[in-house]
C-alpha cells in the first residue's frame, strides 16, 4: 500500500499523468510555506488560506462585491461568506458605494491592510528562497512561463 506521501513512480520525465501531481505538489509546498510564514503573525488562526487570498486581492480603496468575486473566481454567494468571516475578524469592511447606493464595496480595514503587508512579505520571502534554490535564471524562466500560462 502506498502512503499519502509516497509516489508510486519517480516524479521525473514527461509522463503526462504526473503533471497534475507535480502541480499539486508545488501548490502544497507554497501553501505549507505560507502557513509557516503567516500563522505565527496572524491574530486569527481560524482564517483559511483561501480567506487570506481573498484579503490579499482586495484593493485598499475597495472593490465592488461582484468585481471581487470575478477577480478571485468565486460566486457572489461564496464570496459573501468569506467577506462575512473577514469582517467578523475585523479585516474588511463593507460599505455602500456613494455613486450607486445599490452597490456594496469591500475594503480592507487598517488591520486588514497590515495583514496584506504580512502576506506580501511572506510571498516575497518564499520567492527569494525558491529563487536561491533553483537559481535566478531558472526562477525568472519559471515566472515567465507562469505569466504566459495565466493569461
Amino acid at each position: 500500500m502506498t502512503s499519502v506521501n509516497q509516489h508510486p513512480r519517480p516524479l521525473t520525465g514527461d509522463d503526462p499523468l504526473q503533471f497534475a501531481m507535480l502541480m499539486d505538489l508545488a501548490w502544497r509546498a507554497f501553501r505549507r510555506r505560507m502557513d509557516e510564514e503567516i500563522k505565527p503573525r496572524v491574530a486569527s488562526p481560524q482564517l483559511r488560506p483561501s480567506q487570506l487570498r481573498l484579503l490579499s486581492l482586495t484593493p485598499a480603496d475597495g472593490m465592488r462585491v461582484t468585481d471581487l468575486a470575478a477577480r478571485v473566481g468565486m460566486t457572489k454567494q461564496a464570496l459573501g461568506e468569506f467577506v462575512a468571516t473577514l469582517q467578523d475578524a475585523g479585516l474588511v469592511e463593507v460599505t455602500v458605494d456613494q455613486r450607486d447606493r445599490r452597490v456594496r464595496l469591500v475594503r480592507p480595514t487598517p488591520a486588514g491592510q497590515e495583514l496584506q503587508r504580512v502576506i506580501e512579505s511572506a510571498i516575497a520571502g518564499i520567492e527569494r528562497r525558491w529563487a536561491a534554490e533553483v537559481g535566478p535564471e531558472r526562477w525568472a524562466t519559471f515566472r515567465e512561463v507562469l505569466a504566459e500560462i495565466g493569461r
